[in-house]
């Protein structure tokens, strides 16, 4: 078989798998009528410093870059590929390949019968940018100065490059890859776009509350996930807006009925600003705990474009604005 040959093969695979994978996310969306299931994978593992306590997450590395994996004891690893080394009982290091692209790394706790899945996006580089573009596709320009000197707002090194194949990759127990893309045509059936796992974690955290407080939801409704600062600039938004850096989400709830639009969730009767209001106080009151990625919330009001909706990020400082 040819080496292109073989390309193709892998490639149908891998779409295939990721079908099967988002019809089991749909699945498990569904049983939701049976009580909320968070996700968890019943231990908690620790991926360069960031605490992974859920039965699927996503990561970004660089090629090449090494990642520091902290597991419980009797924990076994593999990885599809890349270079993977156990250092001890409960550290293994896992080094990207050299080719962007979507690597599964899967945890296992066989006594306990526990199991994980990080998804690593092996970046591609955003020095293959040339006159604002990668393989066509419009990125624009990046700030040359971070916004204050922020480390957040410092132009990411490498950017996810998205096909049909893992377009319906879970990024969360409840989130996927498509709900976080860039309003922006693919070109050529590709496209780049960025995500920070702390913002996931995030979003996983609020709509855990928003279950706990009776409003059924399956999942949040990404208004606007990923901008490029090309699409960023389209619109008018600011040009270190945390939306270029994959770090913010506007969402709503959007469940009964499913009409892109928001719900009543705090059951007044109407749809309207209160209903983002109500989301902004429980956002408000989960930044209050400990294990909790600092950053900013907006509440919005309708417009003749959408309805109310909530902003969240990950900046890594409060900001707060909107609020009625």
């Amino acid at each position: 078989m040819t080496k292109s040959g073989r390309l193709s093969r892998i490639g149908s695979f891998t779409g295939r798998y990721w079908k099967v994978c988002a019809a089991l996310l749909l699945l498990a969306r569904h049983s939701l009528a049976y009580g909320f299931d968070s996700g968890e994978a019943g231990f908690t593992a620790v991926v360069s410093g960031l605490q992974v306590p859920y039965k699927v997450m996503a990561v970004t590395a660089m090629p090449g870059e090494e990642l520091v994996i902290k597991v419980p004891k009797a924990t076994a690893a593999t990885a599809a590929m890349g270079t993977l080394v156990k250092d001890s009982e409960t550290r293994y290091r896992w080094t990207a390949p050299q080719r962007s692209g979507l690597v599964m790394l899967e945890l296992t706790r066989a006594i306990e019968q526990q199991r994980m899945t990080l998804n690593i996006f092996v970046l591609r580089p955003t020095a293959d940018i040339r006159d604002d573009k990668l393989d066509g596709y419009r990125i624009g320009q990046y700030p040359q100065q971070a916004y204050r000197g922020l480390a957040a707002y410092e132009a990411p090194s490498g950017l996810v490059e998205v096909t049909s194949a893992v377009m319906d990759t879970p990024l969360s127990p409840h989130f996927t890859l498509r709900q976080f893309l860039c309003k922006q045509a693919a070109v050529n059936g590709k496209e780049f776009m960025l995500f920070r796992p702390e913002l996931l974690l995030k979003l996983e955290t609020i709509l855990r509350k928003i279950n706990e407080r009776g409003v059924t939801a399956d999942t949040l409704f990404i208004m606007s996930g990923y901008r490029t600062p090309h699409y960023n600039a389209s619109i008018g938004n600011s040009k270190n807006s945390r939306h270029i850096y994959g770090g913010a989400a506007d969402w709503y709830v959007d469940m009964s009925p499913k009409d892109g639009r928001m719900d009543d969730v705090n059951r007044d009767g109407k749809i309207d600003r209160k209903d983002a209001g109500y989301l902004y106080s429980l956002v408000e009151g989960l930044s209050k705990e400990s294990e909790w990625f600092k950053g900013g919330i907006g509440e919005y009001g309708s417009t003749a474009s959408h309805g109310p909706f909530v902003h969240v990020d990950v900046r890594g400082q409060r900001a707060r604005w909107g609020r009625r």
